[in-house]
């Protein structure tokens, strides 16, 4: 946790040496709602708050979400969207309490739940990062990110513990179209009582400038499971981007899951301000 922290502050210091320095502040909404590999249905409202700030090749952002959810389950809430952990508990766990089963989302058991419903901030994501210009059009951004557990486990806002990321972006772009794809791996912090797998992440898209200031695009994306037990996470997004002022863009994205744990739908609206 100290080295990633350090490495977060020194990166940003290192920055004031570089010029052409840009800041933005965007918001976004998110509304999903799926099975998950249960019975039941869970919704979720993701509302992330992310300020950025860019400084030569160096660029730094904290993204502050508030999360609402609304099941007739359990969930937790992780990078991955939702894990469902209770009345079942997963299978691999560090002490398990007598009372507890192997978990088995698809058991008859899960489905005599009450409704929850519970709210609060979520987990504070800490990204620094560093862009390469290896070739002439082709963007390599390399990126360290740590997860800062402050969301309330008990609410299943979050996993109570530390992540840590690394993370590789590649870009480029011919004529209208342009294109990319990224790679990371996320080592996941476990508690008491669970242990999570650590999970590789990636991502492709392609997009095409309609006019100035107006692009559409799709991308894919994949993201092992937390726990053996569930389905991996695959779905795809189309969206589209328009700057409606040079100091205003608006971004509107639809992501349909391919798999039992990823959300069935989900649709977000996001306004990107730069300051």
């Amino acid at each position: 946790m100290k080295k990633i922290f350090l490495f977060f502050i020194t990166a940003l210091l290192s920055a004031s040496y570089a010029a052409e320095s840009l800041t933005t502040l965007s918001i976004e909404g998110t509304y999903s709602e799926g099975n998950y590999g249960t019975d039941y249905k869970t919704k979720a409202y993701y509302v992330p708050v992310v300020g950025t700030y860019r400084e030569g090749r160096f660029t730094g952002s904290v993204t502050v979400p508030y999360i609402k959810l609304d099941s007739e389950g359990s969930f937790t809430w992780t990078d991955g969207g939702f894990v469902p952990v209770n009345p079942s508990k997963p299978s691999t766990v560090g002490s398990t309490p007598p009372s507890t089963k192997p978990f088995d989302p698809f058991a008859d058991t899960n489905t005599t739940l009450t409704p929850t419903q519970t709210s609060g901030l979520g987990d504070i994501l800490l990204n620094v990062g560093y862009t390469f210009l290896p070739a002439n059009k082709v963007l390599l951004k390399t990126s360290a990110i740590m997860k800062v557990a402050t969301a309330d486990e008990n609410k299943g806002l979050g996993t109570g513990e530390h992540d840590y990321s690394a993370q590789v972006d590649l870009m480029s772009s011919y004529d209208k179209v342009y294109y990319g794809a990224s790679l990371g791996y996320t080592i996941t912090g476990d508690s008491d009582i669970y242990t999570y797998n650590d999970v590789l992440y990636t991502s492709v898209g392609i997009g095409y400038n309609i006019q100035k200031g107006f692009h559409s695009g799709v991308s894919y994306y994949y993201r092992q499971t937390l726990f053996d037990s569930l389905d991996d996470i695959h779905s795809v997004s189309p969206y589209l981007s328009y700057k409606v002022l040079d100091t205003l863009k608006v971004e509107l994205r639809y992501t349909h899951g391919l798999s039992d744990s990823t959300s069935d739908s989900a649709y977000t609206l996001k306004f990107i301000h730069k300051l």
